[in-house]
């Protein structure tokens, strides 16, 4: 080991899997087998046995995701995402015995009236290195390792007990939706499992909606006919999530009986300017009513698109124009109102006050490119590979960056970025202070530099080169960097990006055309 070529250690793998090309003879039956190899390469001082057991495992991971009979290699090229699926994959077993999963809950409206109506409840996972985790990046997991049934029954224990005190307290007796998985759906007695828990809390089946997606529908449809049937009996309602995304969405309507539909939010984008996505709300909208079925919005963000709804007589909706995803605490505050009026009374941005930073911050014409590594996650080394991010704005004490990879927002995690400004290579780390998002909904991070005084007076002489090629419009050199740099991202991280990075280089044709014609 570590005296071989990689063209040896291909071979020793090809070799491997062309052994189980062969079907193996049991008795009368041949039985075909296949291999997936995840290769971990260590130099004679790399890590511990353990760090090369796990990145040989995040390797095999890679290889599984791509067809049978494959190998793949960890190496530098593994970026973070990659390192972070791992690591909750590893920790999700744990995460409902070490009480890390939360609910949230986003209140649904009457459009008309304000009165809230429902909530849908939302989880959530508090892993203790990488922060509040989405559920589109771990349900998956779940059902791969199959831990989705135990975390299917979690929420529901914690949806009816935090009912029953909103009962005690006097609040109103509204509604709550919890998603079903494909795979919770498929398991036995599901519906009847589901009534076992609400009995025991003492609670009327009725306030219980359970959405479910139109994909799940298209698995095995007598037992999720069945299924649905059953729990319509107990006075569970039914609601079809994301409606007109799937592959089957009028078929789901004629075959399944469902009490509600909720419009997907990207049928919302831009309307009613969006003449596409405006007719096919409307289209929608008018086809639920037609058929009886109560018609839930999703994903409400602004002015334009709660008028357009209110419009088209669209019963409820719900999104971050009356309230973002809260906790049970919150919630029960809202609630207490009843009604959960718009947060914003018009769509006219209010002046934000210019913060007041300890060292001044230069906005790039382009975003820069850079090499994105995490240095540390609690005071111990990471070696997870790297990432590609763009840098909108820099300054000697931190910068921005956009990126579709998750970070959560803490000081236990160190990063380091490597870059290019003036034919200089750069290297700064530090920590994520803020998060937000762009308009194009990829995150983005605020990041506080960790460097020394010596560190940060060289920053700030080649800072100061670049903030004056940019004031005088001297900036030819850095935004063809850039440009070139910005379409070669080919990583992970930047799969929802090329719109952002097409408008960037359209911006750099013309700042050169001016540039090129003022001179």
């Amino acid at each position: 080991p570590g005296k071989k070529t990689k063209e040896e250690y291909d071979d020793i793998a090809r070799g491997l899997i062309d052994l189980f090309k062969t079907p193996f003879l049991v008795g009368n039956y041949e039985l075909d087998a296949s291999a997936n190899i995840g290769i971990c390469i260590c130099p004679y001082d790399a890590q511990d046995e353990d760090s090369i057991r796990k990145q040989a495992k995040a390797a095999l991971l890679r290889a599984k995701r791509e067809e049978k009979n494959s190998y793949k290699y960890f190496s530098s090229d593994l970026n973070i995402q990659n390192y972070k699926e791992f690591v909750l994959r590893n920790d999700l077993h744990r995460a409902i015995e070490e009480d890390q999963l939360r609910v949230f809950y986003q209140p649904i409206v009457n459009l008309k009236t304000g009165e809230i109506l429902a909530v849908e409840a939302l989880i959530r996972w508090m892993h203790p290195e990488w922060g509040l985790v989405l559920p589109e990046e771990f349900i998956y997991l779940a059902e791969e390792i199959g831990v989705i049934i135990d975390i299917g029954k979690w929420i529901i224990r914690q949806v009816c007990e935090s009912y029953k005190r909103w009962l005690d307290m006097g609040l109103p007796s509204i509604k709550v939706a919890v998603k079903a998985s494909g795979i919770q759906l498929m398991e036995s007695e599901f519906a009847n499992k589901i009534k076992n828990i609400i009995d025991e809390y003492e609670l009327d089946p009725e306030f219980l909606i359970i959405e479910i997606t139109e994909n799940t529908l298209l698995k095995d449809i007598d037992k999720l006919t069945s299924h649905i049937e059953t729990l319509r009996s107990f006075g569970i309602k039914i609601a079809l999530n994301n409606f007109g995304t799937g592959f089957c969405s009028f078929e789901c309507l004629s075959k399944f009986k469902v009490d509600i539909v909720k419009l997907s939010g990207c049928f919302l984008k831009d309307v009613p300017a969006n003449g596409t996505n405006a007719a096919i709300a409307e289209s929608i909208v008018n086809l639920v009513r037609g058929l009886k079925i109560k018609m839930f919005a999703k994903g409400i963000e602004n002015w334009n698109q709660l008028s357009y709804l209110k419009y088209l007589n669209c019963h409820a909706g719900q999104g971050n124009i009356f309230s973002q995803e809260v906790d049970s605490e919150e919630i029960e505050k809202i609630l207490a109102k009843r009604k959960c009026r718009p947060l914003i009374v018009s769509d006219v941005k209010v002046p934000i006050k210019e913060e007041r930073r300890r060292f001044f911050r230069i906005n790039l014409p382009l975003p820069l490119e850079s090499v994105l590594e995490v240095l540390e996650i609690k005071g111990r080394k990471a070696n997870v590979g790297n990432t590609k991010v763009l840098i909108k704005n820099i300054g000697p004490g931190g910068l921005c960056f956009v990126s579709d990879i998750k970070f959560p927002v803490q000081n236990s995690i160190i990063l380091q970025f490597t870059f290019q400004l003036l034919d200089e290579e750069i290297k700064v780390r530090g920590n994520i202070v803020w998060a937000g998002k762009t308009e194009d909904n990829l995150n983005q991070y605020g990041i506080e530099f960790t460097i020394d005084e010596n560190e940060r007076a060289d920053l700030i002489k080649i800072l100061n080169q670049v903030q004056i090629k940019v004031r005088k419009n001297i900036h030819y050199s850095l935004l063809l960097k850039c440009a070139r740099s910005a379409p070669s991202t080919s990583s992970v991280s930047y799969r929802k990006s090329s719109p952002l990075l097409l408008t960037n280089i359209i911006l750099l044709s013309v700042s050169m055309y001016a540039f090129i014609m003022v001179s």
